[in-house]
């Protein structure tokens, strides 16, 4: 282990990553090495990446962190997805994964040149995908494209033989975290991905249509429609999720009637969900960031990749708008925010004011360039005049 870890202090992605691959050496596990530019280990077209896994590892007390090396080590010893569909078709199961959970990965896959293969799936809901992934028993992966082919069926049919083997596990059961808010609890995991499955939730003990969240991979959690005060409870406890457990899923809140809806609640509640969405895109943003900045620098393009800021309201913190910050003589990638910062006369008084995005839009969109970014950036490469900056101060927040 490294010094760090020897003294307990807490491991850096780094630190994972080496004593990662020292037991994976010891174990006779051949050519992984460690990519620190994008935070992974390779081996090969196998890629791990080390940001959820770190976040998990680091939380950890260190007993713990011995049973996840060995879990982390699994996950090396992964055997190939079976190319016989009457194989396969008993291992696969339909996962809910965000569509953000590669962004990383393909930003630095265009550095790197190695392409990331299309994982079979498609659009869900809001920012959820549905995806294939092959269980191994210790560890899932997720199905290629390139494995349907040679399985030799379409999409459709191995999602509906998916959805068959998720309702086949073993009856999932909801226990009571209170104030009107219940976890459900899946013996065989998948459990964030039971909320496909409708039945699961006539044993709801909630009174009112189920409302629920999935902040989480593992994490499910409802409530009901008249249930008092269930969604500010729920909303609370989907908070906590995202922002202190490892793997986060989803800051949505869904409706499970007929199918599955997006649902906004009314009143404090509505802005209560605002703010979380807020505080999960700008997670994505933070890393879509890191990924981006030494993808550019690799490109020699010298451009500044802004940060997606959060601002309270009235001092409450669910009350949140975003900003990003735009700059005279600074080309720049600005992520999408309720408000654009301008900076000019940098090295005079130094003006400051910050702008709605679709008032800026309207004034200076004659600058911004679409970029293939997800969640999206915009480019900028020229400052706006002094007459389209004293447009833009009649509409200062």
């Amino acid at each position: 282990m490294t010094w760090r870890t020897a003294l307990g202090l807490k491991p850096t992605r780094t630190d994972l990553a080496l004593d990662l691959l020292k037991a994976a050496k010891r174990l006779g596990l051949t050519g992984w090495r460690h990519d620190a530019a994008d935070n992974s280990i390779r081996n090969g077209d196998a890629v791990i990446n080390l940001a959820n896994i770190h976040l998990e590892y680091a939380a950890a007390p260190r007993p713990g962190r011995r049973i996840l090396m060995q879990k982390y080590l699994k996950m090396l010893q992964i055997p190939p997805i079976s190319k016989l569909w009457s194989l396969g078709q008993t291992k696969i199961f339909p996962l809910l994964r965000s569509r953000y959970d590669r962004v990383t990965l393909e930003i630095d896959s265009r550095r790197n040149r190695h392409s990331l293969p299309p994982r079979a799936g498609r659009l869900f809901i809001g920012n959820l995908e549905q995806i294939l992934g092959y269980d191994h028993g210790q560890s899932i992966t997720q199905v290629t494209t390139e494995i349907l082919t040679e399985w030799g069926i379409s999409l459709e049919t191995a999602i509906d033989r998916a959805l068959v083997n998720l309702r086949g596990l073993p009856k999932a059961r909801w226990q009571a975290r209170g104030d009107g808010v219940w976890q459900v609890e899946s013996p065989e995991g998948y459990t964030e991905s039971l909320m496909q499955i409708s039945r699961v939730f006539d044993d709801l003990p909630a009174r009112g249509t189920p409302l629920v969240m999935i902040p989480n991979r593992g994490v499910l959690y409802a409530t009901g429609s008249d249930e008092p005060g269930g969604v500010t409870a729920l909303l609370a406890e989907a908070r906590k999720s995202l922002q202190e457990a490892p793997w986060p899923l989803c800051s949505d809140l869904f409706r499970i009637s007929s199918g599955i809806q997006l649902f906004v609640p009314s009143g404090d509640d509505a802005n209560a969900l605002a703010s979380i969405q807020r505080l999960d895109i700008s997670s994505v943003y933070a890393a879509q960031k890191t990924a981006l900045e030494a993808h550019c620098d690799a490109i020699q393009d010298d451009i500044f990749v802004a940060t997606y800021g959060l601002l309270t309201k009235n001092s409450d913190p669910n009350q949140l708008q975003s900003w990003s910050s735009w700059a005279e003589g600074v080309r720049a990638l600005l992520p999408q925010t309720d408000l654009i910062g301008f900076a000019w006369d940098l090295s005079g008084s130094r003006k400051n004011i910050f702008v709605p995005w679709a008032n800026a839009a309207a004034i200076v969109g004659h600058y911004f360039k679409s970029t293939e970014e997800d969640p999206p950036r915009t480019r900028v490469d020229e400052f706006p005049t002094p007459t389209e900056l004293a447009e833009l101060q009649k509409h200062v927040i």
